[in-house]
């Protein structure tokens, strides 16, 4: 069942009609729907999937009916969110948000480090990139939507004060990713660096604040270290 992401939608709304375009398209030109199918509605704020079938199919507005609604505990137990240093091509940072919302992660922040390139991106760009993440919360289950946030100044020297973990090739004072316990009701930041990594001096703050974990004796891709840890993670919490 096609579901379908309406940030607008009413949960207590019995017969709702969709007039978004590429909406519309999608159902009529690419999935060929027809009276009488049945679709999953979902804003993103509660949790639930809403069942409604399509009533009536014009050019430019469809009408769907509710039938019923399920529960989705898709959701993990804590919050997840990736801190990244800028990578050097935009097409990582879509690959990036494709793949943490499939896995779970509630947040995603892209900063400038001191060796990571400079935020240039524009609004279309922007709305590109949450497009994905609409995307991959609809093909996967998800009930939320993570956030998404750039920042071109961002503070190292005042991190969030929840758990946070920074990943270095180094092992000098790290511990094992397995010794962080994830809790319920939580919040852990994973922060990771460009692909050239950490300066000394952002190493230096970021141990003031910080877990330093190191992750063995390959190193890892910057779009590859928070896939596998957050996933790991989320896994020791099931």
């Amino acid at each position: 069942m096609q579901r379908i992401y309406l940030s607008d939608f009413d949960s207590q709304s019995e017969i709702i009609q969709i007039k978004d375009t590429e909406i519309i398209h999608q159902l009529t030109k690419v999935l060929r729907s027809r009276i009488g199918d049945k679709i999953s509605i979902f804003n993103g704020k509660d949790s639930q999937d809403h069942i409604f079938e399509i009533i009536e199919l014009a050019k430019r507005e469809i009408s769907i009916k509710k039938e019923s609604h399920l529960e989705n505990n898709s959701e993990i137990s804590f919050e997840l969110s990736l801190y990244n240093g800028m990578p050097n091509k935009l097409e990582k940072v879509e690959y990036m948000l494709q793949k943490g919302t499939e896995i779970g992660f509630t947040k995603f922040c892209f900063f400038r480090t001191e060796r990571s390139q400079k935020l240039n991106l524009s609004t279309n760009k922007i709305q590109r990139l949450e497009k994905i993440i609409i995307e991959a919360a609809e093909q996967s289950g998800r009930a939320k939507i993570p956030e998404l946030i750039f920042e071109e100044d961002f503070d190292i020297e005042h991190l969030p004060q929840w758990e946070n973990i920074f990943f270095h090739t180094k092992n000098d004072k790290s511990i094992e990713i397995n010794k962080i316990d994830p809790k319920i009701d939580s919040k852990i930041n994973l922060f990771v660096g460009p692909e050239g990594g950490w300066s000394d001096s952002e190493v230096e703050i970021l141990e003031t604040q910080t877990h330093r974990v190191h992750l063995g004796n390959r190193i890892l891709r910057t779009e590859t270290t928070w896939i596998v840890t957050g996933f790991f993670l989320i896994q020791k919490s099931a």
